[in-house]
């Protein structure tokens, strides 16, 4: 009986080369060595692979399904530079770890259903034609450092359970769609040169982009970003980012954008940094949610910057530099844009457009606190200016007045500057309102006419009437009267007609701000 066995094993093994061998035409059905994890596998060890992938010819086509490779494939350690024929590995479980650094592969390789129990690396290698990674499980690290793939490359939905490096990498045309990188990724300085799709891409890790360049279209629409997020200095054409979700930090400092690019609808839980970054053909942040800080300083756009999305935190425009600048609310949130206790930092923004009122803005300019002793009449003055250039009188004239109550708000209690902004504030709103200012006139007339008539000028008491006309003609003319004062009364009197020249003067105040409006 072992001799029957050692035939039919002989035959199983025979059997297998020939189909890992054959060109065309369906499979046949291999043999049965194995089981795992409840599944039966055709064993096979990994010298005999490597053998079939050095002897393999140009055009040839080695087919291989339902197996189960033992033992470690290093192309380094066969000597293996080249592999001429096209592979196609269905269902393959590799029980270690697989290691083809610097192979070149002639022909199209494709892995589906693969599971790589150790670690995978094509570290260096070469497709120069299609790649395939679709659906497969690396359980251990997947190295792909400076490898070159000429064709398409897909790694379409594929679970990766530990750290992915692509470092170095080019690709063409790649798809990374619903892939799952548990560990950390890592694509810094990878260079894209077709259309890239990472659209509802799942990173668990840490995501770094960092000097990555893409030179077509890329989408991380759905995308999400589980922990810190990089793409310092990316080079970005065309690039959206609908939907995705980013749980950690997350950095574009840096980046550029040659055209425009979507931020539409995404959560920001963590800060959000893009300090220095370029947007050459405008930006769309419609409908964000950034729950922590938003940070565009320096930024630089050379068309429209539309951050229509819900600010938490604070919203630090400080020299950025934008045609147009647009602070209203999303259609989808139509109360919401600045949060009750967020900061919005303009100081030495340059704009030329601004759309926003007043109502969005109000209450939430500051200063840094680095600079806790800057002067925001500037950034005052500048949004005013814009109100103004867009017809919005009344946006401009309550810009002015918490400008005015600011500054009143941190002079010290010593400062005479402070008692004429408090003055000029109850009289008149800050020269906004002339009925309060003839209102407060009239009355502190009539309250002096009151006190004329009680204190019994001249020994008698005036009718109401004179005591009227002595009160106007005292605080508008202060001149000859009809009534000579005596006594104590002259000191009331002198008050008065101190008070009418302060009146005097708010009223070339008021006049003033008029004519500077």
């Amino acid at each position: 009986m072992s001799i029957l066995n050692w035939v039919k094993s002989k035959w199983a093994i025979l059997a297998l080369i020939i189909a890992l061998t054959t060109t065309v035409g369906a499979q046949p059905s291999a043999p049965t060595d194995t089981t795992i994890a409840g599944r039966s596998y055709a064993l096979l060890e990994a010298g005999e692979l490597m053998e079939l992938l050095s002897t393999a010819k140009g055009h040839s086509r080695l087919v291989l399904q339902q197996t189960a490779v033992k033992g470690r494939l290093s192309s380094l350690a066969a000597n293996l530079d080249t592999v001429r024929a096209a592979l196609e590995l269905v269902d393959v479980l590799f029980l270690d770890e697989v290691l083809l650094a610097e192979v070149v592969f002639l022909g199209p390789v494709i892995f589906s259903r693969t599971t790589f129990a150790a670690d995978l690396s094509l570290a260096e290698a070469r497709f120069l034609q299609s790649f395939a990674l679709r659906e497969c499980e690396i359980r251990q690290k997947t190295n792909l450092r400076d490898a070159r793939f000429t064709a398409t490359a897909d790694f379409t939905q594929s679970h990766l359970a530990a750290a992915f490096s692509c470092a170095g990498a080019h690709f063409s045309d790649a798809t990374f769609a619903r892939l799952r990188c548990e560990g950390g990724a890592y694509f810094e300085d990878v260079l894209f040169t077709g259309q890239v799709d990472f659209s509802d891409a799942r990173f668990a890790g840490v995501a770094s982009f960092k000097t990555a360049r893409w030179r077509a279209p890329v989408s991380f629409a759905g995308a999400r970003f589980l922990d810190r997020s990089f793409f310092w200095q990316a080079q970005f054409d065309a690039a959206d980012f609908s939907s995705a979700r980013f749980a950690g930090e997350t950095s574009f400092k840096q980046a550029a954008f040659a055209q425009r690019a979507t931020f539409a609808n995404i959560t920001f839980a963590h800060s959000a940094h893009f300090e220095q970054a370029r947007f050459d053909a405008g930006a769309v942040f419609d409908g964000s949610i950034f729950a922590k800080e938003a940070v565009f300083t320096s930024v630089h756009s050379s068309n429209d910057l539309l951050l229509n999305a819900l600010f938490r935190v604070s919203l630090d425009l400080r020299h950025l530099v934008t045609p147009s600048l647009d602070l209203r609310p999303s259609v989808a949130m139509p109360d919401s844009l600045l949060g009750p206790k967020a900061q919005l930092l303009l100081q030495n923004a340059r704009f030329q457009r601004l759309f926003s009122t007043w109502d969005h803005l109000r209450g939430h300019l500051a200063q840094p606190p680095e600079q806790a002793n800057y002067d925001l009449d500037r950034v005052y003055a500048g949004l005013r200016h814009q109100f103004l250039l867009s017809g919005m009188a009344v946006d401009a004239r309550g810009c002015y007045m918490e400008s005015l109550d600011r500054r009143r708000h941190y002079l010290p209690w010593t400062s005479i500057e402070r008692y004429a902004l408090i003055a000029f504030d109850l009289s008149s709103r800050y020269g906004t309102d002339l009925g309060r200012l003839a209102l407060v006139a009239l009355a502190w007339v009539a309250l002096f006419a009151l006190l004329y008539r009680w204190l019994l000028i001249d020994d008698g008491r005036l009718p109401l009437a004179e005591c009227l006309l002595f009160s106007l003609h005292t605080f508008f003319i202060v001149g000859a009267a009809s009534v000579r004062p005596q006594g104590k009364v002259r000191f009331l009197v002198l008050f008065q007609a101190l008070s009418g020249w302060l009146f005097w003067s708010l009223c070339t105040a008021v006049l003033l701000s008029f004519l500077l409006r």
